[in-house]
């Protein structure tokens, strides 16, 4: 795997507020003070991905009022999913829960990627109990975009905040332009905004990945933690992110990688 370096001028990192293009794949929002409750701005163009875990059911809240009518799942024996009104109640059964689904109500269509895994404890930062959907007619949808342009790290006024020291290993076509944190999420930034977004797992010390979710903000994705290693996954392209800063206590030998860092 060839090596090169990448050096990023600080105005090129500098874009970070314009709007989330469409038919990304979009996840929940945490907006509520426990971030197990989230919301998820509609749109008819995107795919919504929803990480359910074993022995823990969550539930999906449309708008009051829709009635959900139909719902196709392309596999309907790895979860168990149970329309009521305006909510989806479901959890993951089988062993692979990897599968989409496709939910048609009296209003709108949606389509969802799910993916199931295990739960580290009731408390895992990742475990969704809701997820509540938001439109854009619904004045308080617009309080979710102030939320996510106002909220952004300060890049420009206190750079030294944030940590640009990443490598990358693996599959170009995945890999991020961009990668920083501020000590509690991680940002990336993809070469092409439209393109399909990778799968993204967190690696722990014995080389194990767990399935995580995150949003979009902005030009980027928005993952809710700081991590030694993330794996990036699309079919049979894989990418490897190495924080330099937070090396893994004990991991299994790196191959070669790119640079990515601030100068």
């Amino acid at each position: 795997m060839k090596r090169h370096f990448l050096a990023l001028t600080t105005a090129s990192v500098l874009a970070l507020t314009l709007p989330y293009a469409a038919h990304a794949l979009q996840e929940a929002t945490p907006l509520a003070i426990d971030k197990r409750l989230r919301t998820l701005v509609y749109d008819p163009n995107e795919v919504y991905k929803f990480v359910g875990h074993y022995k823990y059911q969550s539930s999906i809240e449309l708008s009051a009022e829709e009635e959900v009518v139909t719902i196709s799942m392309g596999d309907s024996l790895a979860w168990q999913v149970t329309p009521s009104g305006n909510r989806i109640f479901l959890k993951p059964i089988e062993p692979d829960a990897t599968t989409n689904m496709t939910v048609i109500t009296n209003k709108r269509i949606y389509h969802f990627e799910l993916y199931g895994q295990e739960a580290q404890g009731i408390r895992d930062e990742d475990m969704v109990f809701q997820a509540r959907f938001q439109y854009a007619d619904d004045p308080s949808s617009r309080e979710i975009q102030r939320f996510s342009t106002d909220d952004f790290p300060d890049i420009e006024n206190e750079p030294g905040k944030f940590n640009f020291n990443y490598t990358i290993s693996g599959s170009e076509y995945i890999s991020p332009l961009k990668i920083f944190d501020d000590g509690e999420f991680t940002y990336f930034q993809f070469k092409n905004k439209n393109a399909e977004l990778p799968a993204f797992f967190v690696v722990d010390s014995e080389g194990k990945e767990a399935a995580i979710n995150y949003r979009m903000q902005g030009d980027y994705l928005v993952v809710e933690r700081v991590s030694s290693q993330f794996t990036l996954r699309n079919g049979s392209d894989i990418a490897c992110v190495f924080n330099e800063v937070l090396p893994l206590r004990s991991a299994p030998p790196k191959p070669k990688r790119k640079f990515l860092g601030l100068f």
